[in-house]
């Protein structure tokens, strides 16, 4: 070993290179610019290199790079050393750099070709733009993900915050209607519908639980068939698949038997209608009205009465004519038995005495129909032919009002369909209605001297499509007054004087159409005023034309 390293230093006995080349200029020349310029170049390769693997930090493979930066430096020094050796014999030098750069060759080249296919499998640049182009786009479909998505939680705390305060407000909504319905002092109900002809009760509020003597929580969840007898069951089936199928607000009266005992009550259906317009729960509102029609039936039959006391005088009148004849044909009997005894001619008494009989008769129905229409009528909701009141209060009156030469006539069917009501209290509001048509014949000859007839018409009509019955009343009177005919039903107003009414009379008349469902209008014709009654026929129990103002006076 240390006659090598003296080799390196000591060049022994060897000859320069340039003897072998007979120092021929031209040729040491070309080894010695060959081997500079190789060596010099060799040598400035690394150093671009290793400026690059500097400048590089992410370059893979960076001790590759290294590797080849000493193998090309290794060939620069070895070309140096060619061109050394032109004059000095240091081949044992030349040798050992020889030696480094075969052995650093070796080393790069079988690192290498293990290397190639990874290398191989680098991105070329083309594919690095297309890659780096899909990434760009990639970054600036995330920045719009990313700025869609801050507008979207944007969007969603916005909803959050609207149904925050949505639900806040339908908390206090709820707190604010459940006050309502647990204070309010008018009865009130929901029915929920669970199939074509299933409903169930789901809450009474409590001012209707002491109207009704129903407790809530004991009806809740239950069919009316669960709760009552059959006829008042199907009765209260009957309205509310009336309200489901109009799907609209109705409204009727009806007398019930519950445990508070038999009332008299107005009741108000509507339905609460789902999304898609389906009802899916009824709310209903009822209201005691035994007390009121009570005292609205002492008003009737006082109204009544008061029409038998206008009526008196001609009633009286009427009367008198079968009384004088009965005198007369009583005292033309009883002189004839004076003057001839025995003899006289039984078959003119007996004449006489069928008069008589016929008066009495006649006397006898007047006082009848007096009594009929001055009794009070049964309370009870039944269905009637209508007809059979307005020929009893037409009858009543057409004697009297034949006296005074005024003419009543009536045109109606033989039967018609049935209505639901009082029969009684529609031959009342007939018989006021004709004795208003009356006043005004009356109050027109008092202006007009010239004007000496009067004639007053009833008809009765019906609409079996739209299931309505109408009673007309029609005469030549003095009209209505102008904007008489929106108040005319209004109480206390009236077109008579004072001493003649104090105008409840047609209040009346409305509040008793209004329990059977009907209405009262009022128009002027071209002389004269005609007022028509509308009821609905038995098998339209929910007309679609409501009557006004809840029916009450």
């Amino acid at each position: 070993m240390e006659t090598f390293f003296q080799a390196l230093i000591v060049p022994g006995d060897f000859l320069p290179h340039g003897l072998c080349l007979t120092w021929r200029p031209e040729l040491i020349w070309t080894h010695l610019l060959s081997d500079l310029l190789i060596g010099a170049s060799y040598c400035s390769i690394p150093i671009g290199l290793l400026y690059f693997v500097w400048r590089r930090q992410d370059l893979a493979y960076k001790w590759l790079f290294l590797m080849f930066c000493a193998f090309i430096l290794a060939c620069g020094v070895t070309h140096f050393m060619g061109a050394w050796t032109l004059w000095y014999p240091d081949y044992v030098a030349q040798g050992a750099v020889k030696a480094f750069t075969a052995a650093i060759s070796v080393m790069t080249a079988v690192v290498l070709w293990p290397l190639i296919p990874q290398a191989l499998a680098l991105p070329s640049p083309a594919q690095l733009r297309e890659a780096n182009g899909r990434l760009h786009q990639q970054i600036l479909e995330r920045q719009r993900a990313e700025l869609e998505i801050r507008r979207m939680n944007d969007e969603l705390e916005r909803r959050a915050t609207e149904l925050s305060d949505a639900n806040r407000r339908l908390r206090a909504s709820e707190l604010h209607y459940s006050s309502i319905f647990h204070h309010l002092a008018e009865g009130l109900f929901v029915v929920r519908i669970d199939g074509p002809d299933e409903f169930r009760f789901e809450a009474l509020n409590p001012s209707h639980e002491r109207q009704t003597g129903l407790e809530s929580s004991e009806i809740a969840g239950k069919t009316p068939h669960e709760l009552f007898p059959p006829d008042l069951a199907d009765h209260l089936v009957e309205r509310y698949r009336a309200c489901r199928d109009a799907r609209r607000p109705i409204q009727y009266e009806e007398t019930l038997d519950l445990p508070a005992g038999r009332r008299v009550w107005q009741t108000n259906l509507a339905p609460v209608l789902d999304s898609d317009g389906n009802p899916t729960k009824l709310l209903g509102t009822s209201r005691d009205m035994t007390d009121h029609r009570a005292l609205q039936e002492e008003l009737a039959q006082a109204s009544k009465l008061a029409t038998l006391g206008t009526m008196a005088a001609g009633i009286a009148h009427e009367m008198s004519q079968p009384l004088n004849i009965i005198k007369i044909t009583a005292d033309d009997c009883c002189l004839m038995m004076e003057e001839e005894g025995a003899e006289a001619d039984p078959r003119y008494l007996k004449d006489g005495l069928d008069l008589i009989g016929t008066q009495a008769s006649r006397m006898g129905e007047i006082v009848d129909q007096m009594r009929s229409f001055s009794r009070r009528d049964s309370p009870e909701v039944v269905p009637f032919d209508p007809i059979q009141p307005v020929r009893g209060a037409v009858a009543l009156l057409e004697r009297h009002y034949g006296s005074e030469g005024i003419q009543l006539t009536l045109d109606a069917p033989a039967t018609a369909s049935t209505v639901m009501g009082r029969p009684g209290r529609l031959e009342q509001v007939v018989v006021n209605l004709l004795s208003n048509a009356h006043d005004a014949i009356t109050a027109r000859r008092a202006v007009d001297p010239s004007f000496g007839g009067g004639a007053i018409h009833a008809a009765v009509t019906e609409d079996p499509a739209a299931g309505r019955l109408s009673v007309i009343i029609s005469d030549d009177g003095t009209g209505l007054p102008p904007g008489m005919a929106e108040r005319i039903f209004d109480p206390f107003v009236t077109t008579k004087e004072a001493s003649k009414g104090l105008g409840l009379g047609l209040s009346i008349c409305v509040s008793l159409i209004g329990a059977m469902g009907g209405r009262i209008t009022a128009e002027n014709l071209d002389q004269g005023a005609r007022f028509t009654i509308s009821l609905p026929t038995r098998g339209q129990s929910f007309p679609d034309w409501p009557p006004p103002g809840n029916g009450d006076a």
